[in-house]
């Protein structure tokens, strides 16, 4: 086509035709002009296609990252429902000060064996960190959307945080348990029980009130939980309604 080109402006100046010549020139000039425009419109148009490909696969696994974070809040909060329940049930029969019966006595074991074991793996907001750390959180196009992911983000963020104080806090008052419960793991069961004195926690005024706290701390999980799972749900039915 270029060659083309060229021998008919060859041609025109062979013959004197400087008008036309130049008229073609100008027409070549535009006819190249139009060229690369279009060529532009159809990357413009590639890159848009991609970008779209890109906010589709975003928000596929968004998606999955919720599902992700409300059956695995769902599942906390049923199991710290239970350590709460445990450790305000013990604390209650600690003040109450009579022997314990069989149920009781289950009761007691498993707040003990529960109550230090905040380490969980919290729910992850994984893809939209991803997007953030590259720049590509304008694929979101909703700003609706975009601003309940980053408050939904940014709260998982702190609830993190807060567990890691909250952990540390019931780490610290190790010390008051240690000295009146002992425990013991079977190796081929991996099954843990304990052996204490109840009659003697129940005399003991600064291990009732310590653990008194753990009430406290696991009422602050079972929130935190409830919390993440509804905001989950509600970014979801969010990104199900566009």
């Amino acid at each position: 086509m270029i060659k083309l080109f060229r021998n008919i402006r060859k041609s025109l100046l062979s013959e004197g035709k400087t008008s036309k010549y130049f008229k073609y020139a100008i027409g070549e000039i535009i006819l190249v002009v139009i060229g690369i425009l279009i060529a532009l419109q159809i990357n413009n148009w590639n890159e848009q296609r991609k970008e779209k490909i890109r906010a589709s696969n975003y928000m596929e696994r968004i998606e999955e990252d919720l599902n992700r974070s409300i059956s695995r809040s769902e599942n906390l909060l049923k199991l710290n429902k239970k350590i709460l329940k445990s450790v305000t049930d013990t604390q209650k029969l600690l003040e109450r000060g009579t022997a314990l019966n069989d149920e009781e006595k289950k009761t007691v074991d498993y707040a003990f064996l529960w109550f230090p074991r905040t380490t969980y793996q919290m729910p992850s907001m994984l893809t939209y960190e991803e997007m953030k750390e590259s720049g590509d959180l304008h694929l979101i196009e909703n700003i609706e959307l975009r601003n309940e992911l980053a408050e939904f983000y940014s709260y998982l963020q702190q609830v993190e945080s807060v567990y890691e104080k909250l952990s540390q806090d019931i780490e610290s008052q190790f010390s008051v348990y240690n000295y009146q419960i002992r425990a013991y793991t079977n190796p081929e069961t991996l099954n843990i029980t304990f052996k204490y004195d109840f009659n003697q926690l129940c005399q003991d005024t600064l291990f009732i009130n310590t653990f008194s706290r753990m009430g406290i701390h696991w009422r602050g999980f079972v929130y935190f939980m409830e919390r993440i799972n509804s905001d989950a749900k509600k970014v979801k039915s969010k990104i199900d309604s566009i």
